[in-house]
């Protein structure tokens, strides 16, 4: 693994090429995560990346290295803590049913940071883990619904992560009950200042009713 990260490091190998190799050669990740938190910039990143790659094609890779996962969720650094929110929700399962109940405090918390990509981040991976946890929509929905009353940058800010969250939504809705509270959420975006947030609430409001 060593020689790998060296090499990531040398030569300057994509993230993809990195994740390939660590796949290819099936050891421990521990190496990956110290160069993460002490390594150069670029070699942090591409390191991140090639996590959030194996994340989505092999899930199970990452458990073992599941706590320094969450972990970055603490980094200053805010592309390592988008990536570990994108990673989190990638890993959301039956295996890590523990570690989800224990970041979800966290998630709720980076709805209202007033940052948007970091919002964004947290509202994408908050439906992936109301999928994998269906008992948990109950209290995940509405921490989603909080959203159109934070602050944020801009009013424009704040219009893309409400339609962020009205994707959301769509993925958690049970389609077989009708949810008046649902449909007063997006009744109230159908003339939001952002014409796709807008679009997104109209479509919504259709499938609801």
């Amino acid at each position: 693994m060593s020689a790998i990260l060296s090499e990531a490091s040398a030569e300057k190998i994509s993230a993809e090429s990195i994740a390939e190799r660590i796949l290819k050669d099936r050891q421990p990740l521990d190496s990956v995560f110290v160069v993460i938190s002490n390594g150069p910039p670029g070699d942090r990143f591409r390191c991140s990346k090639a996590l959030l790659l194996l994340s989505e094609s092999n899930p199970r890779l990452l458990y073992p290295g599941i706590q320094d996962i969450v972990n970055l969720l603490e980094s200053k650094n805010q592309i390592l803590k988008w990536n570990a929110i994108a990673i989190l929700g990638n890993l959301a399962s039956e295996e890590c049913k523990s570690v989800m109940d224990g970041i979800l405090p966290k998630l709720y918390g980076f709805l209202s940071c007033g940052e948007l990509i970091t919002a964004n981040h947290a509202i994408a991976t908050l439906a992936k883990i109301g999928r994998a946890f269906p008992e948990k929509k109950k209290k995940i929905i509405p921490q989603l619904l909080k959203v159109e009353g934070y602050a944020f940058d801009t009013d424009e800010c704040r219009n893309i992560s409400v339609g962020k969250v009205i994707l959301a939504l769509e993925e958690l809705m049970d389609s077989s009950k009708a949810n008046k509270t649902l449909a007063e959420f997006a009744r109230r975006h159908v003339d939001n200042g952002r014409p796709a947030t807008a679009k997104k609430a109209k479509e919504f409001l259709r499938r609801l009713t």
